[in-house]
């Protein structure tokens, strides 16, 4: 009879453990923490399965196993949790806190990590917020401080859309609150604003740099007479003409692309309208590993989209925004631009110092600020590769070298970056570089480009070409009162371009 009271007793005593959790000398309470642990634990580990997933940062087979992995492991050491007791199994059960712990922090450590893309993809996005740079100008012998502007004239153009924006700065400029500082006098054209300073009838001109930089080009005897006394840059809000692409959505990771780079002449903000001195196309074929880089020369004589009249230098086309240097691209080349890719000469000098340098294959030997470019490889900085890509005066063919010196710096810039020891650290490069470029490439096809590079991706193949043309001097729609240098098209190499684009989307 005792024996059987003592059987009793036993399962009894199992019994309630199971139903209070107490069990192998444990009490209730720290059963309850132990399972919410094991809960934590379980709860982090689809967080992070779900983030992943849905940012694709992974290739496919990775993100699977790595689901899977992570997973097993988190009810793995979830269940070591719930069933040790630190009384009669010590060993086992802080081995088990201590890998949960630890996958607890890979899990937080990939969490943030996908977050933290997520918000550089963005950031890289544009924000439709364009700025545009004025030049306060005087003639050289005017004056010599801001302040002595006040109670004068300032001559600027006629119906600028910008004009209430432009005379707040000046006034900010000169320190008032008095918005009648500066008394303004309009002119029809930038080139008569410019000639009302030159005559005196005017003690300053304001106007966008743009012209500013016109002048330096088609009349630089006038431009010496001359002197910037001040900049600044205004914002061009949304009541105000802009330029804003419409992105193109999504493409499948093997779809073929273009990309339009386009080189703004400023340096800082690269929401900056600007003329375009680098436009090329990128033209990229996933499933082939082929890249095709086009280059066309910031002087080619072509109409604008969008604008009537006379044709111009293709740099112009920046003035009026990316959309309008886009299009007019398109309709030379006669396909379609999926991203476009903007930045300055700040945005470089990021760049390839975030990548720690590239090495490019220079054909020419050659100086530029301070620098020698031997012709064969030359590992180069952001500085270095930056007077690599503007020199143009050490060459006979001038601006065509130019052009194609910008492409070898892209092509070495392409190599350095898809190489597997700088793809595993992107985030962090892309941090660098967040605030010195613009692209409308969606978040999810930049990650869908590096997966796939992680994933063994193509050792890309990149050629290079330029289109030709033939110097003339011609008005222009930006500059229409006098000829200046531009170069004529050359049907011949424009179809070739056209024919190898089309090539390289198809993969022929």
């Amino acid at each position: 009879m005792s024996a059987r009271r003592a059987e009793f007793n036993d399962y009894a005593d199992e019994t309630t453990d199971l139903e209070t959790g107490a069990g192998d000398g444990d009490q209730p309470g720290r059963s309850y923490l132990r399972a919410t642990i094991a809960a934590l634990i379980v709860v982090l580990a689809l967080t992070t399965v779900i983030l992943v997933a849905v940012t694709k940062l992974l290739p496919a087979p990775i993100l699977v196993i790595a689901i899977i992995v992570d997973l097993g492991l988190a009810a793995g050491l979830a269940y070591m949790v719930v069933k040790s007791d630190r009384k009669t199994h010590p060993g086992r059960f802080f081995v088990a806190i201590g890998l949960s712990v630890l996958l607890a922090v890979a899990n937080i450590g990939v969490v943030k990590f996908s977050a933290d893309f997520l918000s550089l993809a963005r950031g890289l996005q544009p924000t439709g917020i364009e700025t545009m740079v004025y030049n306060i100008v005087v003639n050289d012998d005017g004056p010599s401080e801001v302040a002595q502007l006040f109670g004068t004239t300032m001559a600027e153009v006629k119906d600028d859309p910008y004009a209430e924006a432009v005379h707040a700065a000046v006034v900010k400029l000169l320190a008032r609150t008095n918005p009648n500082v500066v008394t303004f006098v309009a002119r029809d054209s930038w080139r008569e604003a410019l000639a009302a300073l030159e005559t005196k009838e005017v003690t300053s001109t304001v106007l966008p740099e743009i012209f500013v930089q016109l002048l330096e080009d088609a009349d630089p005897a006038a431009f010496d007479r001359l002197r910037v006394l001040a900049s600044f840059e205004i914002e061009l809000t949304k009541t105000t003409p802009k330029s804003t692409p419409t992105p193109t959505p999504p493409l499948a990771p093997k779809d073929s692309y273009v990309i339009y780079i386009s080189g703004i002449d400023t340096y800082g903000s690269i929401a900056a309208r600007a003329r375009s001195d680098v436009n090329i196309l990128m033209v990229v074929n996933p499933a082939t590993g082929k890249v095709l880089l086009v280059n066309t020369p910031r002087d080619f004589y072509v109409p604008f989209r969008g604008l009537s009249g006379l044709n111009d230098k293709l740099t112009h086309a920046g003035v009026y925004g990316i959309d309008v240097s886009l299009g007019t691209l398109e309709d030379l080349y006669e396909t379609s631009i999926n991203y476009y890719l903007r930045i300055n000469f700040t945005s470089l000098v990021v760049i390839v110092n975030a990548l720690g340098g590239v090495d490019v294959n220079s054909v020419h030997a050659f100086h530029s600020q301070g620098y020698y470019f031997h012709e064969g490889i030359n590992h180069l900085d952001g500085a270095a590769a930056l007077a690599f890509a503007r020199e143009r005066k050490s060459f006979a063919g001038g601006d065509r070298v130019r052009g194609e010196n910008q492409q070898l710096v892209i092509e070495a810039i392409i190599k350095k970056a898809a190489s597997p020891a700088i793809l595993s650290g992107y985030g962090q490069i892309m941090a660098t570089i967040q605030d010195e470029m613009q692209t409308s490439m969606p978040p999810e096809t930049i990650a869908a480009q590096v997966r796939n590079q992680l994933a063994g991706g193509p050792n890309w193949v990149v050629t290079s070409i330029s289109v030709n043309g033939f110097d003339a001097s011609e008005f222009t729609y930006t500059y229409p009162g006098q000829r200046l240098y531009v170069m004529r098209p050359d049907p011949a190499t424009v179809t070739a371009a056209i024919e190898q684009i089309k090539a390289t989307l198809e993969g022929a």
